[in-house]
């Protein structure tokens, strides 16, 4: 089976085609991290090897990539795992959403008990 790479660039809705994104703006996602693209593949069940490097065209900047076994295009897969990186920063933010409503509750209920004091 074919190995096939996706660098963090490829997939970041901030960068043009220029710089490297690989797919439609529609469905790229903004600041794509090394630790959510390997999040994303492991989510959708594929064998990746996450490599800590700079992507040739920004070696400024921060990112990696990661090596993927090629199961179908390169372009779907990529928007695949773009789909799949916003689904979990969804889930994500609920989940900081509901710890927050949480902390504020508990707050709440210590001015309550200490006005009754």
């Amino acid at each position: 089976m074919k190995e096939c790479v996706i660098w963090t660039a490829n997939l970041d809705k901030r960068k043009s085609r220029k710089e490297g994104r690989k797919i439609p703006k529609r469905f790229s996602v903004p600041g794509v991290r090394l630790s959510e693209l390997e999040a994303a593949c492991k989510a959708l069940g594929i064998d990746c090897t996450a490599e800590q490097k700079k992507y040739p065209r920004s070696w400024w900047e921060e990112g990696g990539r990661v090596l993927v076994g090629k199961t179908s295009s390169k372009t779907q897969l990529m928007i695949k795992l773009a789909q799949k990186i916003s689904e979990l920063r969804e889930i994500e933010e609920q989940k900081r959403a509901k710890k927050e409503k949480g902390k504020k509750k508990a707050k709440e209920k210590k001015k309550k008990k200490g006005k009754k004091k």
